[in-house]
């Protein structure tokens, strides 16, 4: 077993703590039966150190602490958001929702039926002219030519030439 194995998680914070005890203890016990000013200056790095451990625990805790009850709150105010949400929005559906629908269906569908009707009524008037016009110039055409491919009398179609 490697020694960074061992010295995992909360193993490790007590290895730690252990350690800043036991020099705490040494350095005190030979500061009472023999002053060394260097030893004192060591025991007050060691009390620093221990405080800034403890802050640095402190913040730890506070942001685990924040992040489990931002957390918490989130749930709450989602579940909340679920309970309430779903009764306003369908009365706001309910009440919006056709008005708004008839009116967008009816200007979309009059656009597009003026404009499809528009389209097919002069393809229509356009084909039914092109039918007639033949038509009526075949009917003129078989009214001057008699049956012997000749031209007609004068007298019965004076309305093309304008004359008698």
């Amino acid at each position: 077993m490697t020694l960074r194995s061992r010295l995992q998680g909360r193993q490790t914070q007590f290895y730690i703590e252990f350690l800043y005890g036991f020099l705490f203890i040494a350095g005190f016990t030979l500061l009472m039966f023999q002053f060394d000013p260097r030893v004192a200056a060591f025991e007050g790095g060691l009390v620093i150190g221990y405080i800034f451990r403890i802050w640095e625990k402190m913040s730890i805790y506070e942001r685990i602490l924040e992040e489990s009850v931002s957390a918490a709150a989130e749930s709450q105010v989602e579940a909340e958001l679920d309970e309430q949400v779903p009764e306003e929005v369908q009365t706001e559906l309910r009440e919006q929702v056709p008005a708004e629908v008839e009116t967008e269906l009816d200007a979309q569908v009059s656009d597009e039926v003026e404009e499809q009707v528009s389209d097919e009524v002069k393809q229509q008037v356009a084909d039914e002219v092109e039918e007639r016009v033949a038509d009526e110039v075949e009917a003129e055409l078989d009214n001057r030519l008699d049956t012997d491919g000749h031209p007609a009398r004068e007298d019965t179609d004076s309305s093309a030439t304008g004359t008698k």
